[in-house]
């Protein structure tokens, strides 16, 4: 169970780093694209971890409330970022998602803030798996 965990947490870790250099690099679709990854793979790396149910998803608001439902707490702004991040899964990658080309939906101020929000949803899954190892 343990190398599973270290394995989605290296992806995850990879995913991030993916965001940044394309946010560098004004991807700034890739860059919310990547964060959204980042982000989902952290928290099934957490279920795993806490042996939590949770759903084959890519929504990291269903795997928050798989988390949730084994009685782990959640705090408001881990939820909200993972709402946040859920919208780009889709959009930032398919032309049919936004009504157009994604990187003519993206700016840099919304690469930053999905960036951003990949972070505090990263650092809440890996202070849990941290705690209690």
């Amino acid at each position: 169970m343990r190398e599973e965990v270290e394995w989605w947490i290296s992806a995850a870790h990879r995913d991030g780093e993916m965001a940044d250099v394309l946010l560098s690099r004004g991807f700034f679709e890739g860059a919310a694209f990547h964060s959204q990854q980042a982000a989902e793979k952290y928290l099934k790396a957490l279920c795993i971890f806490r042996k939590a149910a949770w759903l084959r998803t890519h929504s990291c608001t269903a795997t928050l409330e798989a988390v949730k439902a084994q009685g782990q707490t959640v705090p408001d702004p881990v939820m909200t970022a993972a709402r946040k991040l859920d919208a780009h899964y889709i959009a930032a990658r398919y032309p049919n998602g936004v009504g157009g080309a994604p990187e003519a939906f993206y700016d840099q101020a919304i690469a930053e803030d999905c960036t951003h929000t990949s972070r505090l949803v990263k650092e809440y899954a890996l202070g849990i798996i941290g705690e209690q190892r």
